[in-house]
């Protein structure tokens, strides 16, 4: 048995690990935060990275530690492992990642050359034949799609150092004043931006696959393990900082062409920035890279979804099935376009991140509470109450009686209140189980 990984080993299942996190997706949210926050853009941006890089990296290696997510979750109870891994798979799959990463391609390098009366219609076009390639890949997986995404990570890589470099080099202008929350609240802005990427999310799915391929480099024992996930974990978590640093700069210098724009989504940003460098060829050859790395991103996520959902209905529904389900629900939501995507996304987001987050945290301190049901259901279900408050509360509805008393929380505004109920559960719960549980084998 090996005691660790080679250094071409560990390089490699990096790398991996990187290219599972390097979405399309990942690309759009650190150049808005860079045209929003302006003055404010490193302290948003550190911010930004802390639920954008620091959380994933985290949870690859809470689910290392655990040995799985299916372990984990079902440390709170069985249905809570049912309806939490659903509603993950939901979210990083049709709901959201997969439409989202779809409308990517479209927003940079179709719709600039297309009149405002007729996006519709070639939104509705494009993306029907987008899901239409994604079902027929999933049903006859080709060689082609793996050899382009072997090949697509550096390409797009190239592509933003080629951005930056004519962004740091020849800046379109300087840091613009903040706007919004980013004006007096950035941190607690970037920590919740962070949000969006839904790498923490993803990391619960993907960490399961760190550690298959780190046992099929030989290394069995629990301890270097986990010591490799987070070492691999963190090499990826480096890279992915950097980029949005380079993102989040030309975001951040390029305010002024957006002086008389309102609104727009980072896709948009991108495209616009790119036009400026390089102009329409270069906004073509930058979409048809994110378009095949949305691709890729959307086959998996759509694989994966359909392979989970099977399982779960112990092979009552089909692969196929599942497939089309996914392609037809992708294919509705992303007629909505980008922007109300991502605007449909935060309260979900809201809701669903503080019970990962607090999963992961408790996963990386389990040796200390033993797997307690009574702290982890007492920190998760808290959770649970005040993220489902504060989501419902984003789209205008509110709970009788619970909904004001979940408002009077600490950081409730920034969309953090869940961080003192759930430390108070924690610290009773802790105490409870030091005094009864650990000493007397169950509460």
């Amino acid at each position: 048995m090996k005691p660790g990984l080679s250094k071409n080993q560990f390089l490699v299942i990096s790398l991996t690990l990187f290219a599972m996190f390097f979405g399309a997706g990942n690309f759009i949210f650190p150049p808005t935060l860079g045209k929003d926050a302006g003055e404010n853009f490193y302290i948003a941006i550190m911010f930004f990275c802390a639920t954008a890089v620091l959380l994933p990296v985290l949870g690859v290696a809470g689910i290392a530690r655990a040995k799985g997510l299916q372990n984990l979750v079902r440390r709170i109870d069985p249905v809570f492992a049912i309806v939490f891994t659903v509603l993950l798979y939901l979210t990083i799959g049709p709901l959201f990642a997969i439409p989202r990463a779809a409308n990517m391609p479209f927003d940079i390098a179709i719709k600039p050359f297309i009149e405002a009366d007729n996006l519709q219609i070639w939104l509705f076009v494009y993306s029907a034949a987008y899901f239409a390639l994604n079902y027929y890949v999933c049903l006859n997986p080709s060689r082609l799609v793996k050899l382009l995404g072997r090949y697509l990570t550096p390409l797009l890589l190239v592509l933003i150092l080629l951005l930056f470099g004519a962004g740091f080099l020849y800046p379109i202008g300087e840091f613009g004043t903040a706007v919004g929350e980013y004006a007096n609240h950035a941190a607690s802005k970037g920590f919740v931006e962070g949000y969006q990427t839904m790498d923490a999310l993803a990391s619960l799915a993907f960490g399961i696959i760190v550690i298959n391929a780190i046992k099929d480099n030989g290394v069995h024992d629990e301890r270097h393990m986990v010591v490799s996930t987070i070492k691999a974990g963190m090499m990826a978590g480096i890279i992915l900082m950097v980029i949005y640093l380079m993102l989040g700069y030309l975001g951040a210098t390029s305010a002024e062409l957006f002086k008389d724009t309102t609104e727009i989504n980072g896709a948009a940003l991108l495209s616009k920035v790119s036009d400026y460098y390089f102009g329409k060829i270069g906004v073509v050859i930058l979409g048809s890279a994110f378009f095949l790395a949305c691709l890729t991103t959307t086959l998996g996520l759509i694989t994966s979804a359909s392979e989970y959902f099977e399982e779960l209905t112990n092979g009552k529904v089909k692969y196929k099935i599942w497939v089309v389900l996914w392609c037809l629900i992708g294919f509705g939501v992303a007629n909505f376009g980008l922007t109300t995507i991502i605007k449909g996304s935060i309260p979900v987001l809201v809701a669903i991140y503080p019970i990962a987050i607090i999963l992961i945290i408790l996963s990386l301190i389990n040796p200390i509470i033993d797997s307690s049901k009574l702290v982890y259901r007492s920190c998760v279900y808290t959770c649970v109450v005040v993220g489902l408050v504060n989501g419902l509360d984003i789209i205008g509805v509110s709970i009788p009686l619970l909904t004001p008393f979940v408002k009077t929380m600490p950081f409730y505004d920034a969309m953090l209140g869940w961080i003192v109920p759930s430390l108070v559960m924690f610290a009773i719960s802790y105490v409870a189980y030091l005094m009864f549980e650990k000493r007397e084998g169950s509460f």
